[in-house]
């Protein structure tokens, strides 16, 4: 494409919560350039709502169940670039025919094959959102991007009274995100009762409707008296207020985690079979107050790019062998 500048650029992204999250700075890098670009997004129907915190973004369009009704919605004819960032057998299919205004970011998925197959690292660690990034240099000539920022625009609707909502003030507690798509991600419950009855700050669980039977486990469990519940009960951009006003962050590799590097909150991860070197760790430039917890030295690490439901090995060593008194510290005396 020629450096002149584009009018209206598509962005499609069909899922998930934190893949989409980390698109957002493609918008505000556009919008940076070309203030005055229109940008539509295509997404699925779950992951709607999650637009509503990046208002730069124009039209959304949603796909359900067929491509071919999906591209009957969407005029492509009328877009001067479509920045494919999901890049998979669907979205190739969705714009065959537009090929030479289609840019598409590299997936690296051979590389992530050795990772998991032979464990070769790569390099260079490059963050998902540096190749998201890369499609936009192929955009326009001349334009290179490193970095660019990390907007999240949580909803005025889902600004509400936490005090009145959940007994505790802004700053004064220790979100902790119980949830992640895979069990391997996710710390036993047995650990996470062990861990909460090691923190001393009032604590408030984050999680969806999934979450709820391992909340109840952890009130029921737990010693604290000052262990709160929002698991359940909160959107997403609900959850994401609770997380902007926390003193910290405590969460698994999920997309509360990415949601979290955009606010000025200090994020601790526990890692599991998930490694840092896939490129989705929190985005936040020279990774300040991010504090990362994970089992080094594991043959078996990592075993998958995005997770399993139940340890390959049997062990779950990546989990089980946390250092629970090291994060407890850190939350309590050093990082919070």
């Amino acid at each position: 494409m020629s450096s002149s500048n584009p009018k209206r650029i598509l962005i499609v992204r069909f899922s998930s919560i934190g893949d989409i999250v980390l698109t957002f700075p493609v918008v505000a890098a556009i919008k940076s350039r070309f203030p005055d670009c229109k940008i539509d997004y295509v997404t699925k129907q779950n992951f709607k709502v999650l637009l509503e915190a990046c208002p730069a973004i124009d039209d959304v369009f949603l796909l359900n169940d067929s491509l071919q009704a999906l591209r009957r919605q969407i005029n492509l004819a009328q877009y001067d670039a479509i920045l494919d960032l999901h890049n998979n057998l669907r979205t190739r299919l969705l714009f065959g025919f537009h090929l030479k205004r289609v840019f598409r970011f590299p997936k690296n998925n051979f590389e992530k094959w050795l990772l998991t197959t032979f464990k070769i690292f790569p390099k260079k660690r490059t963050h998902v959102v540096e190749r998201y990034l890369s499609t936009l240099s192929g955009l326009v000539s001349g334009w290179p991007i490193a970095t660019a920022t990390h907007p999240y625009s949580i909803p005025t609707a889902a600004q509400f009274d936490i005090q009145a909502r959940f007994h505790l003030a802004p700053k004064s507690y220790v979100a902790i995100a119980i949830g992640a798509q895979f069990a391997t991600k996710r710390m036993p419950t047995d650990l996470l009762v062990e861990l909460v009855n090691k923190i001393k700050l009032p604590i408030l669980l984050l999680g969806g409707i999934e979450d709820q039977v391992t909340a109840k486990e952890i009130l029921d469990q737990s010693k604290s008296n000052k262990i709160f519940s929002a698991v359940g009960l909160t959107s997403i951009h609900e959850s994401a207020w609770l997380v902007k006003n926390a003193s910290a962050l405590l969460t698994h590799d999920t997309g509360l985690m990415h949601i979290g590097a955009s606010f000025d909150v200090p994020l601790h991860v526990i890692w599991g079979n998930t490694i840092r070197d896939f490129g989705m760790y929190p985005y936040r430039l020279e990774q300040e107050e991010v504090y990362d917890y994970e089992v080094a030295d594991l043959p078996c690490r990592p075993c998958s790019k995005i997770g399993h439901q139940s340890c390959p090995k049997g062990h779950f060593s990546c989990m089980r062998k946390q250092d629970l008194e090291a994060i407890a510290l850190a939350i309590n005396e050093v990082k919070a």
